[in-house]
């Protein structure tokens, strides 16, 4: 059986005057696997930096007290930075800054609950 493997593969037809080289078609298919690897990344990386998918605070909630919707929002230090605590859904958080204007998805204000402390909250958790 591996006789007649060899023998088909050998009988391919003529391409000008030679045969198909295998590592043609190996490059076309790692080229295509590195396109869709990038672009499954790239779609990976957006939706795990994107905010959230409810309301976003924009430049008219600057000094507006909004309701937090998600079940946890981290409170951050820094922008971007470590979390050191939580609000719950239902608490507010009052909007000093937003970052929109520089691609961020992050604002910073006061957190009042169970918190009651300034920090940064990722933008698009908050209700209507």
């Amino acid at each position: 059986m591996v006789t007649a493997l060899r023998q088909r593969s050998r009988s391919a037809p003529l391409v000008n005057g030679r045969r198909p080289r295998r590592h043609a078609r190996r490059a076309v298919l790692g080229s295509l696997t590195a396109v869709c690897t990038a672009l499954i990344f790239a779609f990976s990386q957006t939706a795990a930096y994107a905010g959230g998918p409810y309301l976003w605070a924009n430049d008219s909630h600057v000094g507006k007290r909004l309701t937090v919707c998600a079940a946890t929002l981290d409170v951050r230090s820094s922008y971007g930075g470590a979390a050191f605590a939580h609000l719950t859904q239902g608490e507010t958080f009052t909007v000093h800054q937003n970052y929109a204007e520089f691609g961020s998805e992050y604002v910073r204000g006061f957190a009042w609950g169970t918190v009651n402390a300034e920090g940064y909250v990722q933008n698009g958790w908050f209700c209507f």
